[in-house]
């Protein structure tokens, strides 16, 4: 466990300065007299406030989903069912710059073993499980409310849908340059795909 925490503004400095690191350089390239640069402090104050750079990583990993999660609140606001659908998976797809960095984090860590088992740990309340639930939750609202057929499984359609946006998300590869055609790619076939779910739904 890292040393305690006397000023929790300076351990968010470094875990957002680290963020940036990670994002234009990736986890490897992303050391800790950078990571004190960023943030405008010493290195001494990264291992005061993490123990390693497994531990700042995860942290890093958990700020990346905690900047998703806001996005899809903001964006999904009141919405229910398959319109709750289509914003909150727009709000995480890589449609504009500030989502394609949220993205680049996410492939930076990319097998990275140690960040993600540490993250792990905090359960299904975080990250991908939290967004698993959520979908499960809306897709089962749609149904109770004859949106969907009752013949729908909430959470197969959930998997659809996670495998559609992981695979979206994965085309950018990271680069800016590929952003406005992953971007009407992304739109169409989340359309396309809400359209087959709900043809009423498509129509209105």
């Amino acid at each position: 466990m890292a040393r305690r925490t006397r000023d929790p503004e300076c351990r968010h400095r470094l875990t957002a300065g680290a963020w940036r690191l990670v994002a234009r350089h990736g986890v490897e390239a992303t050391t800790v007299r950078a990571i004190a640069a960023e943030a405008g402090v010493s290195t001494g104050s990264v291992t005061h406030y993490f123990e390693d750079k497994a531990e700042l990583m995860s942290s890093v990993l958990r700020y990346n989903n905690k900047l998703a999660t806001e996005q899809v609140l903001a964006a999904v606001g009141d919405a229910t069912g398959l319109e709750a659908v289509r914003r909150g998976v727009e709000a995480l797809l890589p449609l504009d710059e500030a989502r394609l960095r949220t993205w680049t984090v996410w492939l930076a860590f990319w097998g990275d073993r140690a960040a993600h088992e540490l993250t792990a740990k905090e359960g299904g309340g975080a990250g991908y499980g939290a967004l698993t639930g959520w979908l499960t939750r809306v897709f089962t609202d749609a149904v109770a409310a004859g949106e969907l057929p009752s013949t729908v499984d909430p959470r197969h359609e959930t998997d659809r849908i996670l495998v559609l946006l992981g695979g979206l998300g994965l085309l950018t590869g990271g680069s800016p340059a590929l952003l406005g055609q992953v971007a009407r790619l992304s739109r169409r076939m989340l359309a396309d795909h809400l359209a087959q779910l709900s043809p009423a739904y498509a129509a209105g």
